[in-house]
This record gives structure tokens, C-alpha cells and sequence, in this order.
């Protein structure tokens, strides 16, 4: 059985048709596990009505605060061998469950292909480039191509058995955002990544969605967690170098200060070149033997990044992990 987890919190706009897309599934063998987190809308009423016609929908209200203890809970109350997750605003494809089964193996973790939807207009220009990036990534079964540039496992689009998701630690962790924290977990296992190359989820953007409102999960946020993991997983013994000062190389600078890693800084900035930034001096990139290094790149103007590329290729150099 699947046990589908859902945290819910003031989704009353969205809530009967997304329960009524998982009641609709061809895959039958699940349960739903919906955690209302301290609406304050119809939405508790709602999960309640779908659970008293519907013997396969659990409802609870969280004891705690938040998301991840809106997870937490729904993960204790859950009965099945597999464990998904769900958003409460958005929608499954009639087949989103069968794919996953149809394409799990033991001791991997299947995930798809995302769409994004709107009622609102048309979807932002973020959204579709990351929708391109995450399904180019589902497309070349490689989702740990650049794990610290964005979110590459959708945190409604996976499946995995329950003994894995155990193992990585489940819920256990606090850290957010709590998408991106699981994500790494699994990058560090090393579990394998099934993907499939079919859409097996529908993703709402909307004005009030999470997070586009929510602190924890704009973007300027995932640094914190990205240089703890990269410290923890991906770090070798060479020198590292930081490429890149502008306003997230310097973030990822204070980061890596924090934590007492030292590094060599430099900018494709002339104006910058030689000045001290938290006490650190900038270098000039021609004055750097890259092979020397590993190389965090926190690059975001296209046509710098696109120069950077160039560079790498030319020197055939491959120690580098894109942050932006």
C-alpha cells in the first residue's frame, strides 16, 4: 500500500478537486494521510467529509507548528510499505501512482516529470525554466547533474519503500527548506534515482502558494542548506575556490566563513579585484590555476556564466559545483 502524505493548511480553494484527483487514481492500493496545520479556512472541514465517505483518507490537526511537523505526524499515522507526498493545491494525473509502481525497483526512489498549472493568468517565466530544467534532468535519468543549483528532486513527485526512507531518516530532520533537505539526504545515500519520462504530477502556481509568500523558501534561502551539505557530502581536500562576488557569492562567502572553511575568492569584476571583502582579498580568475582547486561558481549573469562555461571546457577542468 501507498501512503499518501499530505500536510494541509488553508488549501480550501484547491482541496476537493485535489483529494478527487487521488480518489480517481488507477492505482488503487492506497491510503491518504492528511494533516490539517492549523487552518484557518474550511479546509479541516473538508478532509473530514472526504474521510467519513472514504475508509482510505486518515485526518488529523497537527499538534505542532509548521510543516515538518505536519509531516511528521502524517508519516507516525501512516500504515503502507511505500511513502509519497502530496501538496494540497495541486493535482495527480489518473495514473501518477501506477507509474510509480509500474517503475520502482527495490532500494530506489522513482520520480517524474512535472507541469506547472495556473488559474491565475500565465505561469512566470521562473516557473517554466525550472519545469524545463527538472523534466531535462527526469529526461537524461541524471538528477544529481548540478544538486546545488536548484531543487531537483519535486518534493510531490517521488515515491519510495518505507525502510529506505528510514534509512536517509525520514522526517527527522528540522532543517529547511525541508524539500531541499530531503533531497540531499537521498544525494548522499547514493540510493538509486529512478525517473520517468512522463508527467506524474501537476503543480499549481498561484499567487498564495507557499513559496512564492513563504521566507524559508525563496530562493536566496536554499544557501544555508546547500553549503552544509556540500561541506558534508562533496568536499575533497583540495583548496577551495569561491568564483563569483556578487550579492550570493558574498552570502555563500559569509556561509563558508561561518563555518571556518577557508577559501581563495575571485571575481570577474575588475573593479572589485584586489579589494577586501570580509577580509578576504579579491583575486583576478587569470590569477588562479584552477586544477589547483575545487570551485563552488556563484555566477548568475548569463553572460558571465556563459563566458565561465567556456573556460571550464577550454581547461578541461571538472571540480566545480554550480550554486546559482
Amino acid at each position: 500500500m501507498i501512503s499518501i502524505l499530505m500536510p494541509v493548511k488553508n488549501a480550501e480553494p484547491y482541496l476537493k478537486g485535489c483529494i478527487e484527483s487521488i480518489i480517481k487514481q488507477s492505482y488503487t492500493n492506497w491510503q491518504l494521510v492528511a494533516v490539517d496545520d492549523s487552518s484557518t479556512d474550511n479546509s479541516y472541514q473538508i478532509l473530514k467529509d472526504f474521510s467519513s465517505t472514504y475508509s482510505n483518507i486518515e485526518v488529523f490537526r497537527s499538534n505542532g507548528t509548521g510543516i515538518i511537523d505536519a509531516l511528521r505526524l502524517a508519516y507516525k499515522s501512516s500504515l503502507g510499505d511505500f511513502v509519497h507526498r502530496m501538496d494540497a493545491d495541486d493535482l495527480m494525473p489518473i495514473n501518477k501512482l501506477e507509474l510509480f509502481m509500474e517503475h520502482w525497483q527495490p532500494k530506489a526512489i522513482v520520480s517524474g516529470k512535472i507541469k506547472y498549472f495556473t488559474d491565475e493568468g500565465e505561469i512566470g517565466d521562473g516557473f517554466n525554466k525550472y519545469q524545463a530544467w527538472i523534466n531535462g534532468l527526469m529526461e537524461a535519468n541524471n538528477l544529481w547533474k548540478d544538486p546545488y543549483l536548484e531543487c531537483s528532486l519535486p518534493s510531490p513527485a517521488w515515491l519510495m519503500k518505507r525502510s529506505d526512507f528510514e534509512d536517509i531518516g525520514a522526517f527527522r530532520s528540522s532543517l529547511l527548506p525541508e524539500d531541499y533537505d530531503l533531497m540531499f539526504r537521498i544525494y548522499a545515500s547514493k540510493i538509486e534515482v529512478i525517473t520517468i519520462k512522463e508527467t506524474v504530477h501537476f503543480w499549481r502556481d498561484s499567487l498564495d502558494r507557499t513559496s512564492r509568500n513563504e521566507p524559508q523558501y525563496f530562493p536566496i534561502a536554499y544557501f544555508p542548506i546547500k553549503v552544509h551539505y556540500f561541506l558534508q557530502i562533496d568536499r575533497n581536500t583540495k583548496p577551495l575556490l569561491l568564483w563569483g562576488a556578487g550579492r550570493k557569492g558574498k552570502l555563500i562567502a559569509k556561509l563558508l566563513i561561518a563555518q571556518n572553511e577557508k577559501f581563495t575568492w575571485i571575481t570577474n569584476n575588475q573593479n572589485k579585484i584586489g579589494l577586501s571583502i570580509y577580509g578576504i582579498r579579491m583575486h583576478g580568475e587569470d590569477e588562479i590555476n584552477l586544477t589547483e582547486f575545487q570551485t563552488i561558481l556563484a555566477i548568475s549573469s548569463p553572460r558571465d556564466k556563459k563566458g565561465v562555461i567556456e573556460k571550464l571546457k577550454k581547461q578541461n577542468y571538472s571540480d566545480f559545483f554550480w550554486f546559482c
